[in-house]
């Protein structure tokens, strides 16, 4: 097991390893995690006068904006790799009293798909195939699982490569995320087994076993409002001249996270009524794919029925995206939740992991 009383870190740059009197000035590290958006860092290196060495000198192109950036977290012994990315923006601080400082901040290679805005057509293609072709013309590798359907004519609209993927990942409900140089497209994950369990109020049982560990604090909402017990999407096939009617409800729900109402059970039990949500506005072509709009939409409003933030002691592989059990929260509370986002932070004060998570039913 880890010595959580002796947190550690390693940073390299364009493949060297920082050396001890650099790594020796890192005041704090932090690292964000969040699927569908830019994975960040930032690390505040002491900049002491009067040699100001980080922004006076040459050395100041070792933190020079495109630098290559690997981040391991964890513990003496146990470091594991937290992000791989590139160096974006640079901000020193000139105090009026005390220590001058040099923040260095980051972005994984998701940022690449920032550029500029787009309009262009996709023929006969499937998702998967999509992503395949916007990763290759950026420069990255695409890891992309299929969801299985095929598209006569797909347009993106005036939109970067980032905000196009992340609008078709929402219909599908699939997940976005860059490692180093792979481009990851992926069902969300909140029917796998959990990774740690994390409890709260209870010293003796939150280190009872390798994967379960203490929960420093959470706050929970339950939104009632949010799911759907139905969905329809209605399109038209101008080919059939008719109608195209794509329905989901609780039975196409993903799992039930250990729940003993689903997401569309909650609504209904505690307003004694079905509440159905009919989408128009986003136009079908086939059955095929109104019905796997209308699941995506039914799964991405159920995932939001409880969601969270809590912190943890610092556990480098719990990651957004990971599927984690909470206890000690009472009936209503406790079970499975996805991990929307993770905010692991490293400091004089030790090894912190802030966490967001969302969860698709209660009890």
């Amino acid at each position: 097991m880890a010595n959580f009383f002796a947190p550690a870190f390693q940073v390299e740059i364009n493949g060297n390893r920082l050396s001890a009197d650099i790594s020796c000035n890192v005041e704090q590290i932090s690292i964000s995690n969040k699927p569908d958006t830019l994975d960040g860092f930032t690390m505040t290196v002491a900049n002491p006068y009067p040699d100001l060495r980080w922004t006076h000198t040459t050395d100041a192109d070792l933190f020079r904006a495109g630098n290559g950036v690997t981040i391991a977290l964890g513990y003496v012994g146990e470091l594991r790799p937290m992000i791989d990315g590139e160096i974006t923006n640079i901000t020193p601080n000139f105090p009026e009293g005390g220590l001058p400082t040099l923040a260095v901040g980051g972005h994984t290679r998701m940022h690449w798909l920032q550029g500029s805005r787009k309009t262009r057509t996709f023929l006969r293609m499937s998702d998967k195939q999509i992503v395949e072709k916007i990763a290759h013309d950026m420069g990255l590798e695409p890891e992309v699982e299929d969801p299985g359907v095929q598209y006569d004519y797909v347009m993106q609209p005036n939109r970067s490569d980032l905000d196009f993927i992340r609008m078709r990942a929402a219909r599908i409900h699939f997940e976005l995320l860059v490692e180093g140089k792979k481009l990851i497209f992926r069902k969300m994950k909140e029917a796998d087994e959990q990774t740690y369990t994390l409890v709260w109020g209870h010293a003796q049982q939150s280190l009872s076993g390798p994967n379960i560990f203490p929960l420093k604090s959470f706050s929970p909402t339950l939104n009632a409002r949010t799911p759907a017990s139905d969905v329809n999407v209605r399109g038209y096939d101008p080919k059939t001249k008719s109608s195209i009617i794509g329905k989901a409800s609780t039975a196409d729900q993903n799992g039930d996270m250990g729940g003993s109402k689903r997401a569309g059970d909650v609504w209904s039990t505690a307003f004694r009524r079905p509440k159905e949500y009919v989408r128009v506005t986003s136009p079908v072509s086939s059955q095929a794919e109104a019905d796997e709009h209308a699941r995506a939409i039914y799964n991405n409003r159920a995932i939001q029925t409880i969601t969270g933030q809590g912190t943890t002691i610092g556990l480098p592989a719990l990651r957004a995206g990971n599927v984690i059990q909470l206890d000690g929260l009472g009936p209503t509370f406790n079970g499975k939740y996805l991990v929307d986002s993770t905010t692991h932070k490293l400091d004089g004060s030790g090894y912190l992991t802030d966490f967001t998570v969302k969860r698709n039913s209660s009890s």
